[in-house]
């Protein structure tokens, strides 16, 4: 399946803001500073893992903030760093420390599995990193095991921890809610959610390399159903949260913290996308679902700073107007690859 062919629209949506043939700004750029992870997340990594790729072939951190000044000039003003698991990126510090001093950009964030934060949790407050989303698929050290392939649940909450002290609070926990494995736990992260100020986000299992064959399965579970059901069970109260992504939140009345429900099948959000991806190999990706992209590693590591712009533009050109996973589309590039 190929990404439908609507003729672009301008690039501007004014001085400074890039727009994609649909009209939707960009301004929104997730970053992938590896490839590597250490846990092999079953709708992630196969079991083996991915071949790894050469240190030559992974961006410097150099050539990231060249590209997110770039992406600034460009409109685009909150960036993500992901992987693989970034914190597998010696270091990784440093480069937030220089997208926060070398360029413009408004936010940074970071998703991580936590399993290295007590290494990194006070350099990446003092660097400047200003939240972290952490994933994490169960609550149950046996389940957790069966869906990471490695036993290392009470280092991961330990993780959560020091990026609690370290001061990223409210931390935001993403949940792929996988039938059969941990569909069985949603009252048990409302119950973490009404006791302790952290925001649990619900996300809807993608049919993105390793998990196309859980969907097939049928291991699909429809996070609206869910967010309908705790409802009519505790009489959930939208709320506003601050964040760059499509999920919408909702609190247990009373509780401490928040739900979050990401719902990419069951109700897509498609029409309000503001991002781009950029992978480790330089590679800017303008649709999560579609095996779509443009190569900017050589204008980047040659500092061609128009060619660089026109990667931008043609990337927004060539973004779709949405996904076809409702009716059959499988991506095929892993998650892992893609950086989330």
């Amino acid at each position: 399946m190929t990404p439908p062919t609507t003729p672009p629209t301008s690039g501007a949506a004014g001085e400074g803001t890039l727009r994609d043939r649909c009209g939707r700004p960009v301004t929104y750029l997730r970053i992938s500073v590896t490839d590597r992870c250490n846990l092999r997340c079953r709708y992630c990594m196969p079991a083996e893992g991915v071949e790894l790729l050469d240190r030559d072939e992974v961006l410097e951190f150099e050539d990231i903030v060249f590209a997110v000044q770039t992406a600034n000039e460009l409109g685009i003003e909150r960036v993500r760093i992901t992987g693989g698991e970034p914190l597998l990126r010696r270091s990784v510090d440093q480069l937030i420390a220089m997208l926060r001093s070398e360029t413009d950009t408004r936010e940074i964030a970071m998703t991580t599995n936590a399993l290295l934060m007590k290494n990194y949790a006070e350099a990446l407050a003092k660097a400047g990193l200003d939240r972290i989303n952490v994933s994490i698929d169960s609550l149950r050290p046996d389940v957790f095991d069966q869906l990471t392939r490695r036993p290392l649940f009470e280092q991961t909450m330990r993780g959560v921890a020091h990026a609690e002290d370290a001061g990223f609070g409210p931390i935001k926990v993403n949940t792929v809610l996988i039938k059969g494995y941990n569909d069985d736990e949603v009252d048990a992260w409302v119950r973490m959610s009404i006791e302790r100020d952290i925001a649990v986000r619900f996300l809807e299992l993608m049919p993105i390399g390793e998990g196309a064959p859980l969907a097939a399965e049928g291991r699909y579970v429809n996070v609206s159903d869910v967010r309908v059901k705790l409802a009519e069970e505790y009489g959930l109260e939208r709320v506003d949260v601050h964040g760059n992504g499509p999920a919408r939140y909702w609190r247990v009345p009373g509780a401490k913290g928040v739900l979050g429900f990401i719902t990419p099948i069951s109700e897509r959000y498609c029409n309000t996308c503001t991002r781009m991806r950029l992978t480790s190999t330089g590679e800017l990706r303008p649709c999560l679902a579609w095996d779509v992209h443009v190569g900017v590693r050589d204008a980047i590591r040659g500092r061609d700073r128009d060619a660089l712009r026109e990667g931008f533009t043609r990337a927004a050109e060539i973004k779709p107007e949405g996904h076809h996973w409702n009716v059959g589309q499988v991506t095929r590039v892993g998650m892992s690859t893609l950086g989330g």
